[in-house]
């Protein structure tokens, strides 16, 4: 009897100790870098919004193909519309507020869900992202053309 308790409480003791350990690899190795990025977001918004004198920004997308862009969506009392920067405020722009809605039955046609369109910025203006595994299709806001096309495709 003596013996199958120890030998219960050494099961324990191992499976305790492979889930800290699995929690401690999910925290330094996932959970960490995400809440990084989330806090450097946080604070580039904080600073645009400060050096343009908003006054209330809500970051939709961050996109990075030759640098990393973040676009939001700015409610301020001129109205709503969307801002895009990149990281040293040199490169700026706004738009009227759209959404992803339009261009996701030219993702169904690229075989593509509707999560996978979002928002980028390409030749200094904002376009769709439409990003899988596969292939990468920047489709012009206005036009809804295909702008730039990189992987396998129609």
């Amino acid at each position: 009897m003596n013996k199958i308790i120890k030998s219960f409480l050494k099961s324990l003791l191992l499976v305790a100790l492979a889930i800290l350990l699995f929690w401690i690899g999910y925290v330094g190795f996932i959970g960490g870098p995400a809440r990084a990025y989330e806090r450097e977001d946080r604070l580039m918004v904080e600073a645009m919004m400060e050096s343009k004198g908003f006054t209330e920004a809500t970051i939709i997308d961050r996109f990075s193909y030759d640098e990393v862009y973040y676009i939001t969506e700015i409610n301020d009392d001129t109205g709503n519309f969307i801002f895009w920067f990149n990281k040293d405020l040199t490169k700026t722009g706004q738009h009227d507020v759209v959404t992803t809605e339009p261009v996701h039955t030219l993702a169904t046609n690229f075989g593509m869900r509707s999560e996978d369109v979002s928002f980028g910025v390409y030749q200094d203006k904002l376009v769709y992202v439409l990003k899988n595994k596969h292939f990468e299709k920047f489709v012009d806001i206005e036009s809804h053309n295909v702008v730039y096309d990189r992987g396998s495709g129609v």
